[in-house]
């Protein structure tokens, strides 16, 4: 078959033939989209050789239909077939399929735009405050303008909104928290007494509040692409970041303090270069300077752009995070339609080149990046630097399904064991430790416990990994012991992997054994060390049966005498006569069953797991980890010789053409406002170049993500680019007015929140008009408040605050700040490395390519690259999140638990204690009725009535699905 046929068939599995997608109809997104991930690599592979001047057949320098799109994805994925064409990260490829599905859009050339024509490089102004008929409505000079705008779009303002919807609002806004239902009693009697005054005092409560900084840190770390490891490399590799959670509790920490904002830029771009009063702060400048450092990187492998990739990533959260630009845009050409030259970009990159990055170890794989050092800091030495052997010792758990734990317990297991903690009734010998991982890492000890009562038959079932090479010792381990403690010669039933006891040819293969001089029966398949597997024991009178991993031929069958003598004792992870020969590795899930299951049954506790069949994966030899110095921060700090960075043709940096001095964006008509001392690298001159008060974009962007996280929608809609494709703003004087006040008010970040939220125009109800509808559906002109959605980490924390298991207080270090290792491809395979928490979202795990369960299910920024505005989908995962999730499900409960406690034995009163609790509002008469039919009804269909606790925990997580508690009004 010709490659050309190949092409054809392939097609139809790319494209949707009939998606055609208009210069005209690009959206903003798709448009950022083809300048930042796909014309870069067509102008940096391809033009060389595929363009109008080289007269080949295949032209790819203009707009292509779908279906020639597509034949570039073939082109790309046949790549390492053709010796000239050098082959793409899969990455990569995925991008331009998604390209194609987008329709192949190719935005339209502009024409040449200049600072005299684009909006964003124009001075800020200093509009007049506009006259308006109605001027005792507003509050602020602000509302001045909207209400101006508001007459000339011919539409009326909403009323205000009642105090109870307010102060929820300020409280989810200003704190990601939502109020208890006292507050919002107390609050609705002061606003009945004087409403100015009961608003101004709540808003600076909340301003007050340490949470303020947990809420708007998170903003911002959206915008520093924040992740705390590396993320996938292109070569399915993703390094931990262990230091990363310092940068996180300083972008905390700076928003409670209200560093001004300018000051936050200065200290992120070039702390290390400035003069410090204290160890503290110096420290804290180091720590700052990690927002240059903790990206994304590509792979270090084969690349020879690496260098010249991170000082990309580093110009585009410079300048997409600070001034709303694809800056990026420019390394392999003039920017195509913004007015930013190539020359721009590399006057730029000389200030980064002259930069030394320190990102660290890299987990040691120098192919994904070199190792580096980090900074040093006097006074930030962490007292829990020394290490946690849980995180070794229960690396590599397996990823089960949620329900598996449910799917045991089906089975009535007498005992069912998680490990999160030592067992009741159990006692643990010599070194056994447990974890929130649902793991028991065995390291030479064992657990002694017994039985209810004597049985002839039972079923043993559990997850196991052993560490030791099959040949390391006699017996490699014993997994389980069931007959008399200290007993001679260990009669009872003795399961374990043999060893190399008198040169066995069994080595690692399972066995069953009855005491000395009795039988020892082997099995078939030899089971490697540092593999995770599942083992099923089955005694049935004489008859001794076990299963390995899922298969439905058993591993061994027998007869086999019972030398239990009657003993009910049972040992996890060692003999009944303390043989010295016990498990080094893991455990998880282990039941017992006062009963031998059928076939179909033991079958069901494997396949309930949702892991495959046989071993798993072969991981890496378990260690203790080393204790990790404790006063280490990823950033940056001066090269050794500052120099002006070449112009990488194509951005190649193997083809280099003039040097550019270092400097700034030309367009902004004050790149001479500061100067670059030679010797320097230029960033503090750049951070002062930002944050000067001419600057037309710095303070108008900033303002603009601040209006955004307030009201749900920015007065520019493309937060992250002011661009010529970008939005034009709907109020263009308030955007300028409030840019002029940031400045004035000396970058108060707080002060700008504070004026805004005491406006009259974020103060208004949110249910609008008919009118409205028709006249502004997507609320434009301001007439009403937006509707929105919780963001996933509010969702979760509002979950916590409402069973009362919400931990308030800040969380130091994180779940990855011991381990700098490498977190294989698929996450979850080779690191179970988030632990359960009640601490804020913030303080989770934020793994790049492997985020948090908890919130997975919704809208999170990958941290690849920065984003002003997340997106908002309302996907089924959601719904299924609220009413499946593990987490959701304990967390309700747990409410349940308590409502049980202190709501007293009344349906009506339970009713309303969790109406409280959840929605802070007594439900109404009739909520109340259907409430409590539901419960009869429960009660009835389960034919339990003292299953109290679980009806009341289905009636609870009911209240944490509605929309009323998922949306801000």
């Amino acid at each position: 078959m010709s490659s050309r046929a190949f092409i054809l068939l392939l097609l139809p599995l790319l494209i949707d033939e009939a998606m055609v997608v208009n210069a005209e109809s690009i959206s903003p997104k798709d448009r950022n989209f083809f300048e930042t991930q796909i014309r870069p690599v067509l102008a940096k592979q391809c033009l060389e050789c595929h363009s109008a001047k080289t007269n080949n057949t295949v032209k790819l320098d203009a707009p292509l239909a779908v279906a020639e799109a597509a034949v570039i994805v073939a082109m790309l994925r046949a790549a390492e077939k053709k010796p000239h064409h050098k082959p793409l990260a899969e990455q990569v490829i995925r991008d331009f399929e998604r390209w194609i599905k987008l329709g192949a859009p190719w935005p339209a050339a502009a024409d040449p735009q200049t600072n005299d024509s684009l909006w964003a490089f124009q001075p800020i102004s200093q509009p007049i405050v506009p006259r308006v008929k109605n001027s005792r409505w507003a509050r602020d000079p602000l509302d001045w303008f909207v209400l101006a705008r508001l007459a000339q779009e011919k539409l009326k303002p909403a009323d205000d909104a009642t105090p109870t919807v307010l102060i929820r609002r300020m409280y989810i806004d200003l704190t990601g928290l939502p109020p208890t239902v006292e507050a919002v009693e107390a609050f609705r009697k002061e606003y009945a007494n004087d409403r100015s005054k009961a608003v101004e005092k709540l808003v600076d409560q909340l301003l007050a509040s340490p949470h303020f900084g947990e809420r708007w840190g998170r903003h911002w770390l959206d915008l520093a692409r924040f992740g705390e490891s590396n993320g996938n490399d292109g070569l399915g590799r993703n390094a931990s970041f262990p230091h990363a959670w310092r940068y996180r509790d300083y972008v905390i920490e700076a928003f409670n303090r209200d560093t001004p904002y300018d000051r936050f830029l200065t200290e992120q771009i070039a702390g290390d270069l400035l003069p410090a009063k204290s160890e503290p702060e110096r420290d804290r400048n180091l720590v700052a300077t990690g927002f240059l450092a903790i990206g994304s990187k590509p792979a270090k492998a084969m690349n020879q752009n690496f260098d010249m990739d991170v000082v990309a990533d580093q110009i585009n959260v410079v300048s997409t995070a600070v001034m709303g630009l694809s800056v990026a845009c420019a390394r392999c050409h003039d920017h195509k339609h913004d007015p930013i030259p190539t020359r721009d970009y590399y006057a730029l990159a000389g200030i980064f080149t002259s930069t030394e990055t320190l990102w660290g170890k890299a987990a040691n794989e120098k192919l994904t990046a070199p190792a580096t050092a980090l900074h040093q800091l006097k006074t930030m030495t962490r007292k829990d630097a020394r290490p946690d052997p849980t995180l070794a010792a229960t690396a590599g758990v397996p990823k089960f399904a949620e329900n598996y734990h449910t799917a045991i317990d089906a089975l009535k297991p007498e005992l069912h064991l998680n490990f999160q903690s030592a067992p009741k009734g159990f006692t643990v010998k010599q070194d056994v430790k447990f974890s929130t991982d649902n793991a028991g890492a065995f390291g030479g000890g064992w657990l002694e416990g017994q039985l209810k009562k004597n049985v002839d038959a039972y079923t043993v079932s559990f997850w196991f990994r052993n560490d030791l090479e099959n040949n390391a010792r006699a017996v490699t381990a014993y997994l389980f012991s069931r007959g008399p403690k200290g007993a001679n010669g260990a009669p009872g039933d003795q399961v374990g992997i043999g060893g190399n006891y008198k040169n066995n040819p069994h080595a690692g293969k399972l066995f069953v054994f009855n005491g000395n001089g009795g039988v020892s029966i082997k099995g078939k398949t030899i089971v490697p060390p540092n593999t995770w597997n599942h083992l099923v024991f089955v005694r049935d009178g004489k008859r001794a049966t076990l299963y390995l991993n899922g298969n439905a031929e058993s591993e061994l069958k027998t007869e086999m005498p019972v030398t239990t003598r009657g003993a009910r004792d049972i040992f996890i992870g060692g003999r009944n006569d303390y043989f010295s020969l016990t498990l080094e590795g893991n455990m998880a899930e282990f039941a017992l069953f006062p009963r031998a299951l059928d076939p179909a049954e033991i079958l069901q506790l494997h396949t309930a797991s949702g892991r495959p069949k046989g071993s798993g994966k072969k991981l890496a030899p378990q260690k203790s980890p080393k204790p990790a110095p404790g006063n280490l921060a990823m950033g940056v700090r001066e090269g050794k010789k500052p120099a002006d960075a070449k112009i990488n043709k194509n951005g190649e940096s193997n083809k280099l053409g003039e040097a550019v001095p270092r400097g700034f964006l030309s367009a902004t008509k004050m790149a001479d406002a500061v100067s670059i001392d030679s010797k320097q690298s230029g960033r503090r001159q750049l951070a002062q170049w930002l944050t000067h008060p001419s600057h037309p974009l710095t303070a108008r962007v900033m303002v603009n993500r601040v209006w955004l996280h307030l009201f749900g929608r920015a007065i520019v809609d493309t937060p992250d680019d002011f661009g010529v494709y970008g939005a034009r703003p709907t109020h263009p004087e308030l955007l300028d007015h409030l840019a002029q006040r940031f400045i004035a008010e000396k970058w108060s970040v707080k002060k700008l929140i504070r004026a805004i939220v005491l406006s009259r125009t974020y103060q208004l109800g949110s249910q609008p008009t008919a009118a409205q509808v028709r006249a502004d559906p997507d609320n434009r002109w301001l007439a009403r408040h937006h509707r929105r959605r919780l963001d996933a980490e509010s969702v979760r924390d509002s979950i916590l605050a409402a069973s009362g298991q919400l931990n308030r207080a800040p969380r130091h270090g994180s779940d990855v700040s011991q381990l700098d290792v490498l977190i294989n491809w698929p996450p979850g395979e080779s690191a179970v490395i988030h632990r359960p928490s009640t601490h804020r979202s913030i303080y989770l795990c934020l793994l790049r390519h492997a985020p948090p369960p908890e919130l997975s299910a919704f809208d999170l920024p990958t941290g690849v690259k920065p984003m002003g505005q997340r997106h908002v989908t309302t996907a089924p995962t959601s719904a299924l999140y609220l009413m499946n999730n593990e987490m959701v499900v304990k967390q309700s409960r747990r409410f349940a638990v308590q409502l049980l406690d202190k709501a007293g034995a009344d349906p009506a009163s339970r009713v309303r204690w969790a109406f409280r609790r959840a929605l802070q509002r007594d439900p109404s008469r009739t909520e109340t009725q259907r409430v409590i039919k539901l419960v009869n009804t429960l009660q009835t269909e389960t034919g339990n009535p003292e299953n109290e606790t679980s009806i009341w925990a289905t009636i609870c997580q009911a209240l944490l699905t509605t929309s009323e508690f998922r949306y801000i009004d």
